[in-house]
């Protein structure tokens, strides 16, 4: 079983905020969260006559905000956006019956305990970021554990999925990439994504004996790591690449989003060497020892 609310090859839309996702959507952006196939969406942009013609503002806003509601030079332009389905009919009537089988799965495990196994692939903090009208911050949530696959009770489910485990488990257990674990948890669907939460009787079957993630090492990455403009396909893809949940409290209703970030802090994959630094490491953990000595 796969997830067919990630799937990014069934919608795509043109509207300028999915840019850095090369305008590729989810389902569950489209299907879920925004409810817009087929009829689109509509919202309202915010814009100022001065600002947009690269003129100042007479009270010293950068940006146009709630405080701008009632200023002569406040308008608002009506956006109207609408997916594009990338199926053919019967490609998109047969995807529609694996969603509808999908979500029965998921009712008929809805708030149990479920027997989970998998081999984890990553290890990273699971931070989110809070926005406000002058300043923004990041918050250590705890780490997502990150399995390319794993068997739900007796499911084997062929997809990504994902496990939360505070800071106190990671301090506890040291979770690390290549170990292969069992517990038990809940799952839940969070954005899109499915999620282990509330995690016990954890046992080990394989340990990596790899290095990972310890409680300050991630408060330190907490207030060094860079984010993307875009989101790069490679940086996306790398063990070091990880999206951040945004919340959006400077609007009136809060909007939410996710960002990619670095936690090696490189600005872009043009400047990256980490790859590169990887597979170095890699062959000279590979070297064979040499045998013997000339003391």
């Amino acid at each position: 079983m796969i997830n067919p609310y990630k799937r990014l090859d069934v919608f795509k839309c043109n509207s300028p905020g999915h840019e850095k996702f090369e305008h590729r959507v989810s389902v569950y952006h489209v299907m879920r969260v925004k409810n817009c196939y087929p009829q689109g969406c509509i919202y309202f942009q915010w814009r100022c006559h001065l600002l947009n013609k690269g003129q100042s503002c007479s009270k010293g806003f950068q940006h146009v905000g709630r405080k701008c509601f009632g200023c002569k030079n406040y308008f608002d332009q009506k956006i109207h956006n609408q997916p594009v389905l990338l199926l053919s009919e019967d490609e998109y009537h047969s995807f529609l019956d694996d969603l509808e089988d999908f979500e029965d799965w998921l009712d008929t495990i809805h708030d149990k305990q479920i027997d989970i196994q998998g081999t984890i692939s990553t290890v990273k903090p699971a931070l989110a970021k809070i926005i406000h009208h002058r300043s923004s911050h990041l918050k250590l949530n705890g780490y997502f554990i990150h399995f390319n696959e794993a068997f739900i009770d007796t499911v084997h489910w062929e997809d990504h999925c994902y496990a939360l485990v505070y800071p106190e488990q990671q301090e506890r257990f040291h979770f690390a990439a290549g170990d292969k674990i069992e517990f038990r948890s809940k799952v839940e669907l969070s954005d899109g994504r499915l999620l282990f939460k509330k995690l016990n009787n954890v046992e080990f079957l394989e340990r990596s004996q790899k290095p990972t993630w310890s409680q300050s090492q991630a408060l330190v990455v907490q207030h060094t790591i860079i984010p993307f403009a875009q989101q790069p396909i490679k940086c996306l893809h790398c063990d070091q690449g990880v999206l951040v949940d945004v919340v959006d409290k400077s609007r009136p209703q809060w909007e939410r989003s996710r960002e990619l970030f670095c936690l090696k802090s490189f600005p872009g994959p043009e400047v990256c060497y980490y790859s590169v630094e990887k597979k170095i490491a890699e062959e000279i953990d590979h070297c064979p020892d040499e045998v013997g000595n000339d003391y």
